[in-house]
């Protein structure tokens, strides 16, 4: 619950009452205590998030409570735990409805019981639902949850995540989040955060560290055995607040030595027989040359953005400075409606990079809400088709109606099958995790995030090496199998893409006669019929029953997650899953080979398999959940499913049927393996017997005998359902309540006349205004002056703007850096003595002019001085030595980068 209005609570909703209106009100309980635990092993974790409240009431109980929660996107709740007073009630995944009903049942006889189920709008808020809480009873949720970390890419390290806050999102969402109150802290516990991290044999842990918090870090041991030996591949971090609330999200780094190393891992399921996973997970390394396609840039300009708008001005600075000659490039701002900075995209020269940096500087959160279909079909609609679209989007990512526009994506890049790809970068701290890395997985590229204290350089141009990066199509994985009787006569490999050849067949007629003849006849007129008997028998205990008049299909004996390989990026990791089912072979895997296909040649990698000696479940949930949100997502491998009679697309032979299919996989897929989504939730209903060990609170279970908070019924006196009229769901409950934050955008750095002088200006780009006609004169000059101070507000060292952004900023289009006097003053060198220098270098350095000497001061302060940024400049210093070479000999360019060496040794920066 934190105090600036972003809501993380539990709460019960009352009737409504004048002069409040026709809603119903929510009621915040207190918050005790809150507690996380995790486990990192390599590349993935576990946690256990556990939260404790009270009902402050001694006489009335609540018969449904409501607890509304963040996660970071894609991880998979595993477990629900719920002890409320005296009884602990465990949970098991479901279908939604039935997940339902029998929440719905349990609380009508009086029991105690739980739900966990997740927003249908956005699949990084869960809802926690509990029945009949009791007078002063204390309420502990336990929710356990895997996740797979990313690779933080600003450290080369891996990333971990707990958000705390639910951002306010624009759209046509039934029902809005609400504010929290302020009393609900002053019986609070406050709140610990636990991280224990165990990396494999052989790698070692550097540092572990967070730019959102400071934390109390131990390497060598453990939380969970403080006192064993200590071992540099084993690490522990922790942090205490006197509050339960983060007001801003828990980032962890950590940094080791092989984090980028190919891995594939076995894991063999504990309950279910032959039943196996394999993770397969690399950040690749290769190198081919850099492809010159269109980008454009498409900026989030809606008034969620302003606290953020100079963020995103500096991170547009650094793409803009850092893009290549030869691509073409735009600028897209969007909210309600969109705008292009051109009507096509233009080639990256001087004159488009100064219109481009002055169109920049002008950005305000000034274009309403957040609508992003309309962008994306206008982009899409005005690129060019002879040329490979990289799109990069750039938003805090708050909307809801995040399905609707992932079908967009789907059908304009996934189906289209043309080369297109968007890379997203979520900026603030109250990201919508869900929609930025749906986003990427969608558009085929990946995503970043950017907090509101952290360093954006590397993160922006390894987002734009991606852009530059050829597409890599046509992925595939192999799997190779070995076992200890093989004799070496012959081996057996599995193509896995070829294990979704499943041989469906649906709507024959000839079946359907042939199945006539041999069923006995049914009569027209049976007396002891009964048309309003439900004539099913069996079981329906996890709620599948519902899908029994959809057409059987027989499963993958291999299922990959995702079903089509993205594509692949040098720095960016990729992790690719295998669920391997009972009638799959027993063999042991021993390698799997990973193949991709590029412009310039294919690639391939092979890999060892590493057999986990102890069973688990951590990669089989990790996989069941990735295979669950691509179907969320309208993706998956049924969506590539065929019927064998014709080879027409399942989709498109059975239309009617084809969401129910895909929410059935979901849910088989969920139940198999206790894996929540959209379409599957955790029920915990009281069945008596087992109760809390320590101080729980022994109270009455008698729900007859006292009223409810959230109702104006006596319970006793009630027949029938007991939710009143008045009493809604989570979706429906805070239909009427806003959240709205107060953001001030931070001031802008004041502008420096000292360097507004326009003959300068004018003398560096004669051209350009050679070419102003006279009737356009004075627009240019006011253009120029824009530019100018633009500029001059670059120029100025501040807390935020480091040197080697300074030196971006001074970089010209093509790629050299102007012999001016505010270079030398951001290198620290005496501009006349360093010109001397120069001169008794070479004398033909006045025949060349002065600006290779400058290029080359920049390029070895980089390389001498900027050694530890060296992801942020690379780009940039490729495009200034590829400039040298084209201006000048090879002799001289030897003598003026040997001048420019020394200079940059002698000075002290």
């Amino acid at each position: 619950m934190a105090q600036n209005g972003k809501i993380c609570g539990c709460y019960y909703m009352t009737s409504p009452t004048p002069p409040v209106g026709r809603y119903a009100v929510p009621v915040y309980l207190p918050q005790a205590e809150l507690k996380s635990y995790t486990t990192i092993v390599s590349t993935s974790s576990r946690t256990i998030l556990t939260q404790t409240f009270h009902n402050p009431s001694t006489t009335h109980g609540i018969q449904e409570l409501y607890h509304t929660f963040p996660l970071y996107q894609g991880v998979s709740v595993v477990g629900f735990r719920c002890v409320i007073g005296s009884r602990v009630i465990n949970g098991v995944v479901k279908e939604r409805e039935k997940a339902r009903a029998d929440f719905n049942e349990a609380v009508d006889q009086g029991k105690q019981a739980g739900l966990l189920e997740q927003l249908p709008a956005a699949s990084d808020v869960f809802t926690t639902t509990l029945g009949n809480i009791l007078p002063a009873a204390k309420i502990i949720v336990e929710i356990t949850y895997v996740g797979e970390l990313k690779n933080d890419v600003e450290l080369d390290g891996i990333r971990f995540t707990i958000p705390t806050k639910i951002a306010p999102r624009y759209g046509d969402y039934p029902g809005q989040l609400a504010y929290s109150n302020f009393e609900a802290f002053q019986a609070s516990k406050g709140m610990e955060i636990v991280v224990d991290v165990q990396m494999p044999e052989g790698s070692l842990i550097k540092a572990i560290q967070s730019p959102s918090h400071r934390l109390s870090v131990s390497i060598g041991t453990t939380s969970s055995a403080p006192d064993a030996e200590p071992k540099l591949n084993q690490a522990s971090a922790s942090l205490r607040l006197l509050l339960p609330e983060l007001k801003s999200d828990f980032i962890l780094q950590i940094l080791n030595t092989d984090t980028s190393n190919p891995k594939a891992i076995l894991e063999t399921h504990p309950s279910i027989p032959n039943q196996r996973a394999l993770m397969v997970s690399l950040v690749p390394k290769f190198s081919l040359p850099q492809a010159r396609p269109e980008i454009v840039f498409i900026a989030d300009r809606s008034g969620s953005m302003r606290d953020k708008i100079p963020t995103l001005i500096s991170a547009l600075d650094i793409f803009l400075k850092s893009l290549p000659v030869g691509v073409m490039f735009n600028i897209c701002s969007f909210g309600n409606q969109c705008s292009f900075l051109w009507e096509k995209s233009k080639a990256y020269g001087q004159a488009t990079l100064d219109e481009a940096l002055i169109h920049t500087q002008d950005f305000k959160a000034n274009f309403g809400g957040t609508e992003m279909h309309q962008p994306i079909k206008a982009t899409i609609a005005n690129r060019y088709g002879d040329l490979p679209l990289e799109m990069i989007f750039l938003t805090d990512g708050q909307i809801w109606q995040q399905q609707a526009f992932f079908d967009l994506l789907n059908q304009s890049i996934r189906a289209s099958q043309a080369p297109i790809r968007i890379f997203s970068l979520g900026i603030g701290s109250a990201i919508s995790h869900s929609l930025i890395e749906g986003i990427a997985r969608a558009g085929n590229g990946f995503s970043q995030t950017v907090g509101q204290d952290e360093k954006l350089d590397r993160k922006v141009v390894r987002m734009l090496k991606g852009a530059l990066t050829p597409h890599i199509v046509d992925c595939s994985l192999e799997v190779r199998y070995g076992d200890e009787d093989d004799h070496g006569d012959f081996e057996l490999v599995d193509k896995v893409e070829e294990c979704l050849n499943l041989g469906i067949s649906v709507g024959k007629s000839e079946t359907v006669e042939e199945d006539n003849q041999m069923k006995q006849p049914i009569s027209l007129f049976d007396a002891n019929a009964d048309p309003d008997k439900d004539d099913y028998h069996g079981s329906n205990e996890d709620g599948q029953e519902r899908y029994k008049h959809l057409p059987a299909l027989p499963l993958p004996k291999i299922l990959q997650v995702p079903a089509r390989i993205p594509s692949l990026f040098p720095f960016i990791r990729t992790s690719v899953y295998l669920l391997f089912s009972p009638e799959a072979t027993i063999k042991k895997p021993t390698s799997v080979t990973l193949r991709g296909i590029s412009k310039h040649g294919p690639l391939q990698l092979e890999i060892p398999v590493h057999i986990l000696d102890n069973a688990g479940e951590t990669i089989h949930q990790l996989a069941a959940k990735k295979a669950v949100q691509e179907l969320e997502e309208g993706r998956g491998w049924i969506v590539s499913a065929k019927d064998q009679t014709d080879g027409a697309l399942l989709k498109d032979k059975l239309p009617g049927q084809f969401s129910q299919m895909v929410e059935r996989e979901a849910v088989r897929l969920g139940v198999q393996f206790q894996v929540g989504g959209k379409w599957c939730s955790f029920v915990a209903v009281e069945a008596g017997g087992e109760e809390a060990g320590g101080d729980g609170d022994k109270v009455t279970t008698d729900c007859s005998t006292y009223e409810f908070l959230d109702t104006k019924t006596k319970t006793g006196s009630r027949s029938g359902p007991r939710r009143s009229k008045e009493q809604v769901n989570p979706s429906q409950a805070a239909r009427g309540f806003a959240c709205k934050a107060k953001r001030t955008a931070k001031a802008q750095p004041p502008t420096n006349a000292m360097f507004c002088s326009l003959p300068r200006l004018e003398s560096r780009r004669t051209p350009t205004a050679a070419s102003a006609s006279s009737g356009d004169s004075s627009r240019f000059c006011a253009s120029v002056s824009r530019l100018e101070k633009a500029e001059s507000r670059q120029l100025q060292p501040t807390a935020d703007r480091s040197t080697l952004e300074i030196l971006i900023s001074l970089q010209t289009f093509d790629g050299s850096w102007a012999w001016k006097s505010e270079l030398f003053k951001v290198l620290n060198i005496d501009e006349l003595p360093a010109m001397h220098f120069f001169q008794d270098s070479s004398e033909d350095v006045d025949r060349t002019g002065y600006s290779s000497c400058s290029t080359a001061l920049v390029v070895c302060f980089c390389k001498l001085k900027l050694g530890d940024e060296q992801e942020t400049w690379e780009l940039v210093v490729d495009k200034a030595v590829s400039w040298l070479v084209q201006a000048v000999s090879e002799e001289l360019r030897g003598t003026i980068m040997s001048a420019a060496e020394k200079l940059v040794q002698d000075t002290h920066v």
